[in-house]
């Protein structure tokens, strides 16, 4: 009897030690995922705070500075004044490749500006989209967030796009909210659905500024955090 005791007090000894293990090495395995997300939600910022691209931007004088062109695969360089938008534009053989990579070429989950590949890279479309990821702290294309203030969307309403020797004058005319699926905003094949979209969708819209015969440049990011909305803001390509 007493040895059926000492057996079973043994077992529960070794199955309390295993308890006891399998517990730390849960606990462990918690704190590293932890110490893990912490590290990928660094890089991510990392990468979309990244400030070594501005040795690529055009000088601020206006002058046809080409430098953004260094950068494989950038077709432009976008700033969007007041809103702390400085960046190269890439453009991709298809709307996937600049998603997840950065102006480098390299894996980034921020990824980068990018023109959709149906447009003409020297903007000349009546109608060319340009999309950016949503990022807190107003990076990326989380600054569009900024233009949903009526206040800040008066005050701030230039921009510039450096192309191909030019300096296209950008000025915003119009903020807006729509569906991932809409096509008159993501069709960008025409101007004519996007226009009516403009003066008849948007939540503030400049119309003294508006000009049915301008080229227009939109603007596009998620609408945290419904992954389905988009944040839309318009300018029209300002002719010297």
């Amino acid at each position: 009897m007493k040895a059926g005791v000492r057996i079973l007090s043994a077992l529960f000894r070794v199955l309390d030690l295993f308890i006891s293990i399998s517990v730390c090495l849960f606990c462990l395995l918690f704190l590293l995922l932890g110490v893990y997300s912490l590290y990928d939600t660094a890089l991510l910022y990392h990468d979309a705070s990244d400030s070594s691209f501005l040795r690529f931007r055009p000088e601020v004088t206006r002058e046809k500075r080409t430098a953004y062109e260094e950068l494989k695969g950038s077709v432009s360089w976008l700033t969007l004044e007041g809103a702390g938008v400085d960046a190269p534009v890439m453009q991709g053989k298809d709307n996937l490749e600049y998603l997840n990579k950065n102006p480098y070429g390299e894996f980034s989950l921020s990824g980068s500006l990018f023109l959709d590949f149906r447009n003409s890279s020297d903007f000349s479309d009546p109608y060319s989209l340009i999309y950016g990821h949503h990022m807190d702290h107003h990076m990326m294309f989380g600054a569009l967030d900024q233009y949903m203030d009526e206040e800040f969307f008066n005050a701030h309403s230039e921009g510039l796009l450096y192309t191909q020797g030019q300096v296209l004058n950008l000025k915003i005319v119009a903020y807006g909210e729509c569906s991932a699926y809409d096509s008159r905003v993501f069709e960008p094949v025409g101007a004519e659905n996007v226009r009516e979209f403009i003066r008849d969708h948007s939540v503030y819209f400049k119309e003294e500024e508006w000009n049915e015969n301008e080229r227009i440049v939109c603007f596009s990011t998620c609408r945290f955090p419904d992954t389905q909305s988009r944040t839309v803001v318009f300018a029209l390509i300002k002719e010297q």
